[in-house]
């Protein structure tokens, strides 16, 4: 018996979500210290544990399910969900990674997204369940179009099932290829074959396995250090399954100045060297030039933590990019706190990344990078730090201006008339979108809105250069859905954009930091950038900060 599936509508409903019962040694390391409010969000709500699933019975009858790719016929990894995740496998080689053995806490707005209960696949399962009506959900990354399959299982029947998923949108295709550059999973040397089933299971093509110190830091030694990358970092420790890379690197996180992740380093971030207590420094800049002395690529994670060291990393120019995008919303410094920085004239790349197991969900957020090629991890981070990208969770957001897309600069000269001819689409085949934003400086200049949602929008708006300027596009709807370009930089003759109302903000949070963080060395140098700020509200023109050049 060979059920044929069915497209699942847009938001299924679950009978149940609740978070993990169990905790690592890490996570219960971070719970046991005292942490600022947004450092584990809802927190409060409570994590109760999940419900455990429901025996068959004797007379159970048993689904054989297998997957396929539809365009290649072959079998693929997938995210599998039987009876609203109330039977799983009996003998499951990946049930660590499952919903219910990992992630699944009530945290951020991507709690809201009805998600039941389910486990990963590698091409097929097999699972019993009770007699009477049978349902099979099927999942793969946000390209896929989820599959349901409804059937009716007599009694200690054995049920072929075959399961057909196809691409809705092939972004690769389109020169669009998607990341995780934050995934806590330990690699212990002969564990790759089962990470890469469980990215490749969410679609992720570029996969950034991360260790994680904790209580202190030993440069990926057992002592503080959990999610350890047993075969080392950097491009060596790349491995493939067809389209699917797994990479290593690193977290590294001084609770008083706060987190940043590290992309595919040669080898571990020397700091000060193993110490016990990372809050006594270095700086999170000077592990800013450390990475890059080692190749790598660094991100401020979270979206940088209020009364840290953030605000000042970023007047520095000193990182990568921005993790912004996660947990379904824009942390921390959100997207007001992006905006300044854009509206100082500072070219700052935000990714989306879920931080799994902390989130939900493995790859609950994503970045898809633009490339003419098919990247490597290496170039593939290379993409991330030029802004060629958009942060998602869930919709597909496209935005040319001109032609050119996000990431490129655009150059005109003063006093020459000029409109810019500006497309955004969407399509979005999982999560339905209410909201589509054309953001200019900080400001919606044209918004579209459904109340009932779209899987497609699209928008064209003529936009008169009045100045240098920054130009981006964001679709979302319900919390947990949402995505956001990066910008495309125009620049009128020979200024930045500047607006003193954003500078302003990044100097009260600078006073915070100062009064905060307990580093002399650090306060002095947040103090130097607050007076540099300073100087340049009173003439915009004239700075010593650290833009960038309006080149390309």
């Amino acid at each position: 018996m060979s059920p044929s599936p069915r497209p699942v509508p847009p938001a299924p409903a679950a009978r149940r979500r609740v978070p993990l019962r169990g905790l690592s040694a890490a996570l219960a390391l971070l719970l046991a210290f005292p942490a600022p409010a947004h450092e584990l969000p809802h927190g409060q709500q409570g994590r109760p544990p999940p419900p455990p699933t429901i025996d068959p019975g004797p007379n159970a009858a048993l689904l054989r399910i297998r997957i396929i790719d539809a365009a290649t016929r072959q079998p693929v990894a997938a995210t599998v969900c039987v009876n609203q995740g109330d039977q799983e496998p009996d003998h499951d080689p990946l049930r660590e990674f499952s919903l219910r053995q990992s992630a699944n806490r009530l945290k951020g707005a991507i709690r809201l997204r009805r998600v039941p209960y389910y486990f990963f696949a590698d091409g097929g399962c097999e699972v019993r369940v009770p007699p009477g009506p049978a349902a099979v959900e099927v999942r793969k990354g946000y390209e896929y179009r989820p599959v349901e399959v409804t059937l009716n299982a007599a009694p200690k029947a054995t049920i072929d099932v075959e399961v057909v998923l196809e691409r809705a949108v092939d972004m690769a295709a389109l020169g669009w290829y998607s990341g995780d550059t934050h995934i806590h999973m330990e690699r212990t040397g002969t564990n790759d074959a089962a990470l890469l089933a469980v990215t490749s299971a969410k679609d992720i093509r570029y996969a950034y396995l991360l260790s994680m110190n904790t209580g202190g830091y030993d440069q990926g030694g057992p002592q503080y250090e959990s999610y350890r990358q047993h075969g080392g970092l950097g491009d060596a420790t790349v491995a493939r399954r067809g389209v699917y890379h797994i990479a290593s690197g690193q977290e590294y996180r001084p609770g008083r100045l706060g987190h940043v992740t590290i992309a595919i380093p040669d080898r571990y971030v020397p700091a000060n060297g193993p110490t016990a207590n990372v809050n006594l420094g270095p700086s999170l800049a000077v592990i800013a030039d450390q990475t890059h002395a080692l190749r790598g690529f660094i991100g401020l994670a979270h979206g940088g933590y209020f009364n840290q060291e953030a605000d000042g990393l970023l007047l520095e120019n000193k990182m990568d990019f921005v993790e912004l995008l996660q947990f379904g919303e824009y942390r921390s410094l959100g997207l007001e706190g992006w905006y300044d920085f854009l509206n100082l004239g500072y070219r700052l790349p935000i990714v989306g990344a879920s931080d799994f197991p902390p989130t939900r969900e493995l790859a609950s957020e994503m970045t898809y990078a633009w490339s003419d090629t098919v990247p490597t991890p290496r170039t593939f981070a290379e993409a991330l730090a030029a802004g060629r990208s958009f942060a998602t969770s869930g919709p597909l957001l496209f935005l040319t201006v001109d032609g050119q897309k996000p990431g490129a600069i655009l150059r005109y000269p003063d006093g020459k008339d000029a409109r810019l001819v500006v497309d955004v689409r969407v399509l979005s085949p999982q999560h339905p979108v209410r909201y589509l934003d054309l953001i200019v400086n900080g400001e919606v200049v044209e918004r579209r809105f459904d109340p009932a949602g779209r899987a497609e929008w699209s928008l064209r708006h003529l936009l008169p250069v009045a100045g240098s300027a920054w130009i981006a596009a964001r679709a979302y709807a319900d919390a947990g859905t949402d995505a956001h370009t990066n910008p495309v930089y125009v620049y009128r003759g020979d200024r930045h954009p500047f607006n003193a109302t954003s500078a302003r903000r990044i100097i009260a949070r600078l006073d915070g930091s100062i009064a905060a963080i307990p580093l002399p060395e650090i306060t002095r140098r947040l103090e130097t950038l607050k007076a540099a700020l300073q100087q340049r509200i009173r003439a915009p023109q004239s700075t010593t900060l650290p833009l960038p050049p309006l080149a390309p």
